[in-house]
């Protein structure tokens, strides 16, 4: 029986990119994770965790700051005290950072009630986190090297998707057929 080696080769990730923690990661922090690069520079990276729903609403860390309470994930262990959001309105929302076509990051979160009541967004156009992941200048290239992290396009069916008990396996097996084998792997492989 032959074995297949699989070298993966990824492009060097920018903003608007997904990062996928390989299978068997260590770090408790980004085991199965998938993160949604929102910014990439020569001074380092930001991102925010897409499958780590917490037991939150907005209400709980912001009161009386939105209308509706929304769903809190866990965006990373940088800055845990910190809230941030990306949403689908860039245009409508005055200080909006793109990250990708049609999905923006930030801005001036006191518009989003007006929005709401005026019916010119929705309640799923936004994704409300806790925390960011980040990384220094040459850090995240460092992990890849060491191949903690497989790389995948972003698009808002992904970043807006709300199973998340499945969003790590599905992002995976969209990465191609080297890959699909490994999206159901058991938690621990000592379980092999």
């Amino acid at each position: 029986m032959k074995i297949k080696e699989i070298k993966p080769s990824f492009k060097n990730p920018g903003k608007g990119s997904l990062l996928i923690s390989e299978p068997f990661l260590d770090d408790i922090n980004f085991r199965r994770a998938v993160i949604l690069l929102a910014e990439k520079n020569e001074l380092g990276s930001v991102g925010f965790i897409l499958n780590r729903p917490l037991d939150m609403l907005t209400s709980e860390v912001v009161p009386d700051l939105l209308e509706l309470d929304f769903a809190l994930y866990y965006g990373g262990p940088v800055e845990p005290n910190t809230l941030h959001f990306i949403h689908k309105y860039g245009e409508l929302i005055p200080g909006s950072y793109e990250v990708l076509e049609g999905v923006y990051w930030g801005g001036d979160i006191n518009t989003i009630n007006d929005l709401l009541s005026s019916g010119e967004a929705d309640e799923h156009g936004f994704r409300f986190f806790l925390g960011y992941s980040g990384w220094d200048a040459d850090q995240l290239s460092d992990e890849i090297k060491e191949k903690a992290w497989w790389i995948g396009d972003a698009d808002k069916g992904i970043i807006f998707n709300n199973d998340m008990e499945n969003l790590w396996a599905n992002v995976v097996k969209h990465l191609g057929e080297d890959f699909a084998h490994m999206a159901n792997p058991p938690e621990d492989v000592h379980w092999n």
